[in-house]
């Protein structure tokens, strides 16, 4: 599965030159907490959030009010953001995006790394649709179970296949079964937490009916 699987292509988006009044209407009008904003050839060139828009009362005013002749520096860049009524000064024009043959993974892996709630999904500089995390919970949701052979020592080889895969076990320290679909698993085990981990993983094979465990802890 990839982006262009689950992105949404029925996009709100806001040009550069458009007032931050604009924005917020269309924020509160279509229920959303972000725009993309884009150029005059509708191209991406910055993401409006309601992060955005709330940190604009959290700048300072320029000099300290305490002291006139205090030689404090302005930030010109909290300035601008705090008292522009342009998109362009106030949206993020660093945006993280995504291409539409990027596997769905690595969309979730990016939104976790650099804490985000959507990513613009683009060819080139064009924007084709936006992944949110709704949109990756709804591509788990619709995604076909994975097929596994049937069969007791075809299950066992799958199950010994993830383990190694996975979870990166040694499957000669794992003796692996399977008996009337019933997965046997017997062996050592660092942690409980590894323990649970296999559990997991077992319940996780499509055709296993149930586990017995007689891992035992190290």
């Amino acid at each position: 599965m990839f982006a262009q699987d689950i992105m949404n292509t029925d996009i709100t988006t806001i040009s550069a030159d458009s007032s931050v009044h604009q924005a917020i209407d269309l924020m509160v009008a279509k229920n959303i907490s972000g725009l993309p904003v884009i150029d005059n050839d509708s191209n991406l060139c910055g993401l409006l959030t309601e992060g955005d828009l709330l940190r604009r009362i959290e700048f300072g005013g320029g000099r300290s009010a305490g002291n006139p002749d205090e030689t404090s520096l302005v930030d010109f860049d909290d300035y601008i953001r705090s008292r522009s009524w342009r998109v362009s000064d106030v949206m993020s024009a660093s945006v993280i995006s995504v291409t539409p043959d990027t596997p769905a993974a690595t969309v979730a892996e990016v939104m976790f790394r650099h804490k985000i709630k959507r990513v613009p999904v683009v060819s080139g500089k064009r924007l084709l649709g936006i992944v949110s995390r709704i949109d990756l919970l709804r591509g788990i949701v619709a995604a076909p179970a994975e097929r596994t052979a049937s069969g007791d020592d075809a299950l066992a080889r799958a199950i010994r296949a993830r383990l190694q895969g996975d979870l990166g076990l040694d499957t000669d320290a794992i003796k692996v079964s399977v008996q009337d679909s019933r997965a046997v698993l017997e062996g050592t085990v660092s942690s409980e937490l590894e323990r649970r981990a296999i559990r997991v993983l077992v319940e996780n094979v499509k055709g296993v009916s149930g586990l017995i465990d007689k891992l035992s802890l190290a």
